[in-house]
């Protein structure tokens, strides 16, 4: 039974050869049984081999057993020393010595000494049974031991966890295959490596300090950084365990660690984007200060040159100190509207002013890398209800990958915008490489990126395919990009807002009305002095009668005591801001709401108070043609 049960494994041959002597065996005692029934048996006579074969066969069988693999001497030894297959077969191996051994010490005669060679036999034959059926269970424990030992060490090398196994002085034992893949060694190059080599410069004093709380402490938690075979780094979570023989002295040390690549690059992102938004309050409070300056040298060069007091080289030297005055305020605007995060809301918006604000963004720094920043606008404005900022982002994002794509060479960044009927677009190309074919399906992929370890983060196109794709539009790869023709190119899509009236004002821009006769009366609300001494002087010139406070307070008594065709009203004030001020005199005169107008250089300090296309905004730094355009869109509504 034990050699049919033992197929397909290594101890059929074993059990074999155990089958073939105990037949042997048992058909030679039978013969022999007959002899000694017949009185031909003999001592000396070919009939002793009924007792020698099944002893030979034991031999014979031995010599085909599998080896037994030895275990490396710093391996946890085992617990016993004698197996207890061994121990089994003592009794059985008794029981011949002492039958045949009592014939000879005293004989018993016919048919008392037949009597004991027959039942020695059966005893003997029935004990090596028993020996057989015991080694036949052994070796189904053995059977089952190693299935569990492959289930657990297929599982280790399916694991996404890398597992490093070390001898207790560092020496390489095992790897799983996500270790081995995850460090760029083979096992062959492994085993000729300590841990130390494994590990950055910085991490390999490490290595005594673990040792020492693993052997205290029986594990130690902690993160490790890697290098791998190319040189590159690789940070882990590690959690290291001992092993022990009998002696309770450590043999290997078992580690398992995790990849935290992706959750680094988080880490940074988040910490990125905590910088920045500290970065906006910083800026924000700096364009307060730096806006109203610039907005006394534009209004006063806006004054001399209504005055027409300067010709010739003086009046060009005005246009110039009005034209970089303004160019400075537009940087400001800029930075504030990257950097400030604004809110939920969603507003009309024009996404040529969206692409041309964003190119003029990284100008310079374009510039000074010999790319060039090529503008085709559509010649009317492209309306969409969207939030500015995120629209922004989006755009900045795919000038930034276009820069990278074109990296140190002379290169040329491409903005086009465009209409259909229902939709605008804008598109984004480059001339650099392009993106192979590849990898054209992927560039959409959260944490995908081309870019070096630390330059990027992967996550600008999801971001911005997500807002886009929030906003109602769509951003994708065109097709051809980079394969028929050089260089990448995106193209982000958005729905069109635009209606009736509101749409055609929009395109053309708002309609003059004609100042009827009689002058209107403005209340301009502006606490720093030459700001509204300015202000007060460029409206007077438009046909208006000017009163002037310096807070909330006086905004409130003036209106209170008369009416005002006009509001122009600085958002920070001394005692309060100007949204206290709206909502005063929107009690008061429900009307003047629609002729209220912030003046700022910071539209997102409005906050909440702020309703898109309900509140007028004057952006600081302004010049005397954008006054005269709010006006003339005011004069609608008197």
């Amino acid at each position: 039974m034990s050699f049919i049960f033992s197929a397909g494994t290594p101890w059929r041959a074993t059990f074999g050869r155990l089958a073939v002597g105990t037949g042997i065996g048992f058909a030679l005692r039978l013969v022999t049984n007959n002899a000694i029934s017949a009185d031909r048996y003999h001592e000396g006579t070919i009939y002793d081999f009924a007792w020698i074969v099944p002893y030979g066969s034991f031999l014979w069988a031995a010599m085909e057993a599998p080896a037994t693999v030895p275990d490396p001497e710093d391996l946890p030894a085992r617990r016993g020393r004698w197996d207890s297959g061994f121990v089994s077969a003592i009794p059985v191996l008794a029981m011949p010595v002492i039958g045949f051994g009592l014939l000879r010490v005293q004989p018993l005669g016919d048919p008392g000494d037949t009597i004991r060679l027959l039942l020695t036999t059966m005893a003997t034959v029935a004990g090596l049974g028993l020996l057989t059926l015991r080694v036949s269970m052994q070796s189904g424990e053995l059977q089952r031991a190693d299935a569990r030992l492959r289930l657990l060490a297929a599982a280790t090398e399916q694991t996404g966890d890398l597992i490093l196994i070390t001898r207790s002085n560092g020496a390489f034992e095992h790897a799983n295959d996500a270790c081995v893949q995850a460090l760029g060694y083979t096992r062959d190059e492994l085993s000729r490596l300590m841990l130390p080599d494994l590990l950055e410069h910085a991490d390999q004093r490490m290595v005594d300090h673990i040792g020492i709380e693993v052997r205290q402490k029986g594990i130690w938690r902690g993160t490790l950084i890697h290098r791998r075979k190319d040189g590159s780094a690789l940070p882990t979570a590690c959690t290291v365990v001992a092993l022990r023989n009998a002696q309770g002295r450590v043999t290997h040390f078992v580690g398992v660690e995790r990849d935290i690549t992706d959750e680094l690059r988080l880490r940074d992102q988040l910490v990125h984007s905590e910088r920045l938004s500290a970065v906006g309050e910083l800026v924000a409070g700096v364009a307060h200060e730096i806006n109203n300056p610039l907005q006394t040298i534009i209004g006063c060069v806006e004054l001399l040159i209504e005055e027409r007091r300067a010709t010739g080289q003086q009046l060009e030297d005005l246009a110039l100190v009005r034209e970089q005055a303004a160019r400075a305020g537009q940087i400001v605007r800029n930075l504030l509207s990257f950097v400030r995060r604004g809110s939920s809301e969603r507003g009309v918006a024009d996404l040529n002013q969206i692409a041309r604000a964003t190119a003029a963004l990284r100008e310079q720094h374009l510039r000074d890398r010999n790319i060039c920043v090529r503008l085709d606008l559509h010649p009317s404005p492209l309306p969409i209800l969207v939030n500015r900022e995120e629209i922004q982002q989006i755009v900045l994002n795919l000038v930034l990958n276009a820069e990278h794509a074109i990296g140190d060479a002379h290169g040329t960044i491409g903005l086009r915008t465009s209409t259909s009927a229902h939709e605008h677009r804008l598109e984004v190309r480059d001339d650099g490489p392009g993106i192979p074919p590849d990898l054209r399906g992927r560039v959409f992929e959260p944490f995908f990126t081309t870019k070096e370890v630390g330059q990027g983060t992967g996550l600008g196109l999801s971001i911005a395919l997500g807002i886009a794709t929030a906003h109602g539009g769509g951003l994708e790869l065109e097709e051809g990009s980079g394969t028929t023709r050089p260089g990448a190119s995106f193209v982000l899509t958005l729905p069109a807002h635009a209606t009736g009236g509101a749409a055609q004002q929009l395109v053309d821009g708002p309609s003059r009305k004609p100042a009827e006769s009689g002058k209107r009366r403005a209340l301009i609300v502006e606490d720093e002095l030459p700001i509204r001494t300015l202000l007060a002087r460029l409206v007077g010139r438009r046909d208006y009668e000017v009163v002037e406070a310096s807070s909330c307070a006086e905004a409130k008594a003036a209106s209170a005591a008369d009416t005002f065709d006009l509001v122009l009203c600085d958002v920070r004030l001394t005692d309060g801001n100007g949204a206290d001020v709206l909502r005063w005199l929107r009690e008061r005169q429900p009307a003047l709401g629609r002729r209220f107008v912030f003046v700022t250089g910071d539209i997102a300090a409005l906050g909440d108070d702020h309703q898109h296309g309900d509140t007028l905004v004057l952006a600081k730094p302004f010049t005397a043609s954008d006054l005269n355009q709010l006006l003339s869109s005011i004069e609608l509504t008197i």
